[in-house]
């Protein structure tokens, strides 16, 4: 089982980050790739559908949220990516007046691919995601 750890620091309150983030289906805001997105259900269970730039697809189901701990699951039900089993969980955690730290932690197995080819993949993907969520928040 491969996992992949993403942290980034953030000059944002906790609280800002965290009202973008948990939107379950919002990621397309933050998210340049993403050109189209359906949701279906609200909360816990919700199943989103993403379609990219490159006409891949991604399914994705909301497994938790807990706006408490500012922390959310979710899962990758399909998708183009050299994954499967995936299971994502994104937290903010508040620094007080420095901002935040948003952590993107995955585990999942590699199908496709190696484990080290999709976790360097992944890497990736969450950079480029919690840099247009920053740029998002920012604005």
């Amino acid at each position: 089982m491969g996992q992949v750890s993403v942290k980034v620091s953030m000059p944002v309150a906790a609280a800002k980050v965290w009202q973008a983030l948990r939107e379950f289906g919002g990621v397309n805001q933050w998210i340049s790739e993403i050109t189209g997105l359906s949701l279906k259900g609200s909360g816990v269970g919700a199943v989103r559908t993403l379609t990219f730039k490159d006409g891949s697809r991604s399914t994705e189901r909301l497994e938790s949220l807990n706006d408490e701990s500012r922390t959310l699951s979710y899962t990758i039900l399909e998708s183009a990516l050299p994954v499967e089993g995936y299971v994502a969980s994104l937290t903010v955690k508040d620094l007080g007046p420095a901002g935040c730290e948003v952590e993107w932690f995955s585990t999942f197995g590699a199908k496709g691919a190696t484990e080290q080819e999709a976790s360097r993949l992944l890497e990736v993907i969450c950079r480029k995601a919690l840099s247009g969520l920053q740029k998002a928040v920012k604005g």
